[in-house]
């Protein structure tokens, strides 16, 4: 079974989460047995708690590890705090036992996790993280268990104001705002940009419905109809450039909700106006050594070539290579008439450029979603 596949969180068992967490047979061989007993363990607790006091989640703990490991590729012991943390949070079950029966890595993640659910989340955190999730840091991991319980939140389709969690203690207001002040800005910084657009989604669905139902029916397609038709685009223009000798890395990106509309607030026009609903960008490798002279040729090289695919609309382009922005952030951008799939925007840039723009003063995430 794949990762990140379309998530039915209904038809999930355990099972099915063992073998997505185990890499390989021998691996399943000590993971299975290991989320039975967690599990085992939890029921256990949740049938003997006292029904007054004693909110029962295991179903969405599992839901929880489900998302986990299929959209953030988190490991077992990730896994196991989900499995734990209701009854952990409640104050049913003790650090130190759970240290002895799982490991030092999942109680610490479990402490952390309550930790912060007692703690407002601050914006050094950003600063602070390392830009990929890592399996050895406990507050990391507990935080993305979080953002995992409000992705679940958001797939069960029940209302904010219901809003009923073991892993995030929140009033619906205060989740919206946490939401827009860490949570999507940090899942730029770790580079979960899928993860990104998802909570970014779930907070404009909840502080604008009316605003976020217009946008999606002015796009009359969803994500899953755009995912496909730019697909066969970047087929076609991978192709082209590769024809050429050059060395690349191919990206892609459907724009979400959120950045559709705070794309129209920014620019002040309409949905109908915004031609980067579907981008590519081409990042130029092996360019180690060359002058910036031969960096701006190397990237004009490129839309030459994918001029030769497709029409482009030269009233909608920007050159930020020539003439650098004030964040120092640099690329080419334009935007092309594909004939069979509509426009799609084009961004050309070296590796330089593409650090910069992710790292460096130029990050989306200090000036798109702090702001």
């Amino acid at each position: 079974m794949k990762r990140n596949k379309m998530l039915d969180l209904d038809n999930w068992n355990l099972q099915q989460l063992a073998e997505v967490v185990s890499e390989t047979s021998k691996d399943m061989n000590h993971t299975w047995p290991k989320i039975q007993e967690a599990y085992a363990w939890a029921e256990s607790i949740e049938e003997q708690a006292d029904s007054k006091t004693f909110k029962p989640a295991l179903q969405p703990s599992i839901q929880v590890a489900i998302i986990a490991v299929t959209e953030m590729s988190l490991g077992l012991s990730t896994v196991i705090a989900a499995i734990l943390a209701p009854p952990f949070l409640q104050g049913l079950v003790r650090k130190e036992a759970i240290q002895k029966r799982f490991g030092l890595k999942v109680a610490s993640i479990l402490v952390e996790l309550n930790r912060f659910k007692r703690c407002k989340p601050r914006r050094s955190a950003i600063l602070n993280c390392r830009n990929t999730p890592d399996a050895a840091a406990p507050r990391i991991l507990a935080i993305l268990l979080q953002i995992c319980d409000i992705i679940r939140v958001n797939y069960s389709g029940v209302p904010l104001e219901s809003l009923d969690s073991a892993l995030i203690c929140y009033s619906s207001r205060k989740l919206l705002f946490d939401l827009k002040s860490f949570y999507i800005p940090l899942a730029h910084r770790m580079r979960l940009y899928n993860i990104q657009a998802k909570l970014a989604d779930f907070w404009l669905k909840y502080t604008d419905t009316l605003t976020y139902y217009s946008i999606t029916a002015k796009i009359g397609m969803t994500k899953l109809q755009r995912q496909q038709k730019l697909n066969l685009i970047s087929e076609e223009v991978h192709s082209a450039v590769q024809a050429h000798g050059i060395d690349f890395v191919l990206k892609k990106r459907i724009k979400s909700i959120y950045s559709i509309w705070h794309k129209t607030q920014r620019l002040k026009v309409d949905v109908d106006q915004i031609h980067d609903l579907a981008a590519i960008r081409i990042i130029l490798t092996g360019m180690d050594g060359k002058t910036l002279q031969e960096e701006k040729i190397a990237c004009w090289r490129v839309l030459s070539i994918v001029s030769d695919l497709y029409n482009p609309v030269c009233n909608i382009m920007r050159d930020w290579i020539s003439i650098p922005r004030d964040s120092n952030y640099e690329s080419l951008h334009l935007t092309f008439e594909t004939y069979k799939h509509g426009r799609l925007e084009m961004q050309v840039r070296t590796e330089r450029m593409d650090y910069i723009a992710e790292y460096g003063e130029a990050a989306h995430w200090k000036y798109k979603l702090l702001d």
